[in-house]
């Protein structure tokens, strides 16, 4: 199972392996759909759901911070 302390996010493109983990971590989840709610598979399932939310915070950032990026030399032309 992918947890958040599990995952090494690679710095060549951060948004690709993010999207990566996404996957991965969709897939387990969808796994468990079927699964009988016991107390271990619910905190599986939010356990997925955490990376799923980091995942998705990171894509955030790191999008932030490169339209940040783009429009930097614009600004300093005005």
């Amino acid at each position: 199972m992918t947890k958040m302390g599990h995952l090494a996010a690679s710095s060549s493109c951060p948004v690709s392996d993010a999207l990566s983990i996404i996957r991965q971590t969709q897939v387990q989840l969808h796994a468990l759909t079927d699964a009988s709610a016991t107390a271990n598979v619910l905190t599986t399932r939010i356990e997925l759901c955490d990376v799923l939310l980091g995942e998705i915070s990171g894509i955030r950032s790191s999008l932030a911070k490169d339209l940040r990026r783009t429009r930097e030399p614009q600004l300093a032309l005005i």
